[in-house]
């Protein structure tokens, strides 16, 4: 099979896809199919020239670019088989985090408390400690913890309140952070995170290899697990996000919460969907291989 690998873009997230996609064509290569590389950096037109030569499209392309629609909306007027899911509408509700904790309150699902702000005032008055977030952001890079007013001084906080999109604050849970994927119309094990003491699951954490990533997550009872699987399963299925997804939540006082969902999660062999699939006895190159044959 001839798999064309959309990767790259723009967004802070282009290093990560790099890496993911770097990965993507080792091990299908691996598998017998030829795969060449596009960077979405030298634009959308010419994906349709390239595309002519190829049996499948197979976005590896994380942040909003990818992750946000984008990219799928372009794609869907080529008439080529897409890895993933074709529907670019709800991969942008999906992936918007305030959009997305509508849908959680309007489905019963528990998030944070949150609140959409623009100034040092509107956070003052939402009260501490919470984290600060963007609505577009992705691989912990648009976020930062704000533990008291003092923290409105660092740094991290004051680049965030610089960029150009919306923002928004929500009460900072701690808890057992966990993330559920789904393949195939299958929840996969439960997978724990546990940071490095006295940190949290942030860009540098999630990619130095410090970070415990423990399938079936110990610290929950059975029970618990089911229902974060449930849960994660009618987030994909609401948001028809195709072959996969990943959800991720944190368990506070015995609740759960949901976090966000990533709609093309990272896909290196050490990330969390290929070990949650890794769990459930299926390899990295046969994970990569039930997503080139469900394409469509």
């Amino acid at each position: 099979m001839n798999v064309l690998i959309i990767t790259g873009g723009n967004s802070s997230e282009r290093t990560v896809s790099l890496r993911s996609a770097k990965e993507v064509q080792k091990a299908l290569l691996e598998n017998g199919h030829k795969v060449k590389f596009y960077d979405l950096k030298k634009g959308y037109e010419g994906i349709l020239k390239v595309s002519v030569d190829f049996d499948v499209l197979f976005p590896v392309l994380h942040g909003e670019e990818g992750e946000g629609g984008k990219l799928h909306k372009f794609l869907s007027q080529i008439k080529k088989p897409i890895v993933g899911t074709r529907n670019y509408k709800n991969l942008d509700i999906a992936w918007h985090k305030i959009t997305f904790k509508k849908y959680c309150r309007k489905f019963g699902i528990k998030t944070a408390s949150w609140k959409q702000v623009n100034n040092n005032f509107d956070i003052l008055s939402f009260g501490f400690p919470c984290v600060l977030k963007t609505i577009d952001g992705g691989s912990s890079k648009e976020v930062v913890i704000l533990k008291d007013k003092s923290d409105l001084n660092k740094f991290a906080f004051r680049k965030i309140m610089r960029l150009k999109s919306k923002k928004f604050v929500e009460r900072y849970l701690s808890g057992i952070e966990i993330t559920v994927g789904v393949l195939n119309g299958k929840a996969l094990p439960v997978i724990e995170i546990v940071p490095t003491k006295g940190t949290w699951f942030n860009f540098e954490n999630k990619y130095d290899g410090s970070t415990q990533e423990i399938p079936f997550a110990p610290s929950l009872s059975k029970e618990k697990q089911k229902n974060v699987q449930e849960i994660a399963l009618k987030i994909h299925r609401d948001f028809d996000l195709g072959i996969y997804s990943r959800s991720d939540f944190i368990i506070s006082d015995d609740i759960i919460y949901a976090l966000e969902v990533n709609t093309i999660p990272g896909l290196t062999a050490q990330s969390l969907m290929p070990k949650a699939a890794l769990a459930a006895g299926i390899s990295f190159n046969e994970f990569l291989e039930i997503l080139l044959k469900t394409a469509k």
